[in-house]
């Protein structure tokens, strides 16, 4: 059945994999060795929680219990109307604060959020500075890739970096290609 749908035109919807977020651990030598750059340990989970009554409670109470069991994660709310979960491990663990980010998408996914979900981020700060991320690898699940984005200042954002970063983890991790996608977070 797939090459005859293949042949009339029809393709299937392939589902968003998470295994990618993951994969960031490997890119972690390269953004140390060639950035200064270390997990802050410190990353988020962005959705709408809309489209049914009270589908936000639900899904803020999912997103805050997800996750280590002895940890609570921080849900909080944007301008836009976004709802952001706060995941965080104080020794900057990436691997544990991975698992954490995967849980939260899962069980939001689970509770028939999948639709409402945005994207998802990890945080990198100098290493003499690690309470001010320098770059936020922004993983976007229905996409599949990362993008990099570096704060400059309020409103601003150093491109230049983000392209060398894009560069070096190219054939690390799945990079998004289309700049026009690369969104502030």
């Amino acid at each position: 059945m797939a090459l005859l749908g293949s042949l009339l035109g029809k393709s299937r919807s392939v589902r968003p994999s998470l295994l990618p977020l993951l994969e960031l651990r490997s890119a972690v030598l390269t953004l140390r060795s060639g950035y200064g750059l270390a997990p802050t340990g410190s990353g988020t989970v962005c959705f709408f929680a809309e489209g049914r009554p009270s589908a936000g409670t639900e899904a803020e109470i999912i997103a805050g219990l997800a996750g280590d069991s002895a940890r609570r994660n921080l849900v909080t709310h944007d301008a836009h109307g976004r709802t952001i979960v706060r995941c965080w491990r104080e020794n900057g663990d990436l691997g544990w604060l991975l698992d954490d980010l995967v849980d939260v998408n899962e069980k939001l996914a689970q509770a028939g959020f999948a639709a409402w979900l945005l994207h998802s981020t990890v945080d990198f700060a100098e290493l003499r500075d690690m309470r001010h991320p320098k770059l936020t690898m922004v993983y976007r699940r229905e996409r599949g890739a990362f993008y990099p984005f570096s704060p400059r200042g309020t409103r601003g954002r150093d491109r230049a970096m983000e392209l060398k970063i894009r560069s070096s983890l190219t054939r690390i991790v799945r990079m998004e290609s289309d700049i026009g996608r690369w969104r502030p977070v």
